[in-house]
């Protein structure tokens, strides 16, 4: 029955929630679990303290859900054609991170995760499972990984070998136990592409994200001022970075088909400072809204704005509004 299971969890996973990957993983703690605790220890999580807070939830997903046995390791792709903009503005054009460019995924992939939780319920009576996204404490590229997803590259995301590594992940942590797929081995080799590329130096050494020198963290969760010694380094990122993505050569070949709910929203693909500046919080709110940009507060917008346009020359265009 589990073998049949699971199949069928698949099958409708991919042919009618329309994800582009699916595996499963056992739910027991893992490596991950241990590289956490040591990242965490390192201080790499910088002023993440939910981290911290969360951390044996992370690392234990019987704590997320009693009884855990497996979860259903999901992803959606959204690569699309690259711009030059991606490793270098162009004029006053700022940079925003590819995944922020469209509709929010967390309500994508958990609207999604709830539907096949229900298949399972209805294949499986008295079933138990919870939803996992990235907003939720599940080390999901692990879990992704051992299901057979990908493996976890030097810049530290998940990287598939046809789908490269512009992926959104999902789980369906479950209380059943379902025969799990083979991990995925790595394959990123003497590359050393994504380390060369990180203006910040965050990824040196390979395989460990610094936070507090991180474009991404810097621009989307650090509350306070940027640092000065980095402000140059971030460049036109208003928010987020994929630097490390667009030069890691699993990208190359990967398919340009995003799943509609996640295609590029054409407006949010070439923003400039010069429009940007004449924004107030309202205006913020609209341009914005249902978008994972969402998530950048108005006040630190504006910071972010100031950064990216003194490092553009466009610091007079801010004065001139002040």
């Amino acid at each position: 029955m589990s073998r049949e299971l699971a199949n069928a969890l698949k099958a409708y996973a991919i042919d009618v929630l329309g994800f582009d990957l699916v595996g499963i993983a056992p739910t027991a703690p893992s490596a991950g679990a241990g590289r956490l605790r040591d990242w965490v220890e390192r201080g790499c999580h910088a002023g993440m303290g939910y981290i911290v807070d969360t951390l044996e939830v992370r690392c234990d997903p019987g704590l997320f859900l009693p009884g855990a046995r497996s979860a259903v390791c999901v992803a959606m792709g959204y690569h699309d054609s690259p711009e030059p903009a991606e490793l270098a503005a162009r004029g006053d054009r700022v940079v925003v991170a590819r995944y922020a460019r469209r509709s929010d995924y967390h309500k994508v992939l958990k609207r999604r995760l709830v539907r096949l939780g229900c298949f399972l319920r209805a294949a499986a009576p008295g079933a138990r499972w919870r939803v996992g996204v990235d907003e939720h404490p599940v080390l999901e590229r692990d879990l992704a990984q051992l299901a057979g997803l990908g493996w976890i590259g030097k810049n530290t995301c998940l990287i598939n070998r046809h789908r490269g590594s512009e992926l959104l992940l999902g789980e369906l942590i479950t209380d059943r136990e379902l025969p799990a797929d083979r991990p995925e081995s790595n394959h990123c080799g003497t590359c050393v592409a994504c380390v060369d590329a990180c203006p910040t130096r965050a990824l040196a050494p390979p395989w460990r994200l610094d936070s507090r020198r991180c474009i991404s963290y810097l621009t989307i969760e650090h509350r306070d001022q940027l640092p000065e010694g980095l402000k140059t380094s971030i460049g036109a990122h208003l928010f987020g970075c994929d630097i490390s993505q667009a030069v890691c050569p699993w990208n190359r070949g990967a398919p340009d088909l995003p799943a509609q709910p996640l295609r590029s929203r054409p407006h949010l693909s070439g923003l400039r400072v010069g429009d940007l500046q004449r924004l107030d919080a309202e205006g913020w709110d609209a341009l914005t809204a249902g978008s994972p940009l969402r998530r950048l507060s108005f006040i630190r917008f504006l910071r972010n704005l100031s950064v990216v346009a003194g490092n553009l020359g466009r610091s007079g265009d801010l004065d001139d509004q002040a």
